[in-house]
């Protein structure tokens, strides 16, 4: 049975299996966070900036877009298809 763990990147999510100790596939952000949905198709690895600090987070499609258009403190700095785990910020 997988459960849902901090991923290596901070501030993310992925499924994790303790009987194998592999961790499997990143989870979206928001969707995890907002409505414990355990999103893992489709994401997208996203640069913002909040109040100057940069984060890089991992989300899925729907939640990626919503950023273009958010008119919070958040500024969407780049995204890019898929997961990445090593980003450089």
């Amino acid at each position: 049975m997988s459960t849902v763990r901090q991923a290596h990147l901070p501030g993310n999510y992925e499924l994790y299996d303790p009987s194998s100790n592999v961790p499997g596939p990143g989870i979206c952000k928001v969707c995890w966070e907002q409505a414990g949905v355990r999103a893992t198709t489709s994401l997208r690895t996203v640069w913002v900036s909040v109040e100057g600090r940069h984060m890089v987070w991992w989300l899925c499609h729907d939640h990626a877009d919503a950023m273009k258009t958010s008119g919070n403190d958040l500024k969407l700095l780049r995204t890019e298809d898929g997961i990445i785990t090593s980003p450089r910020i």
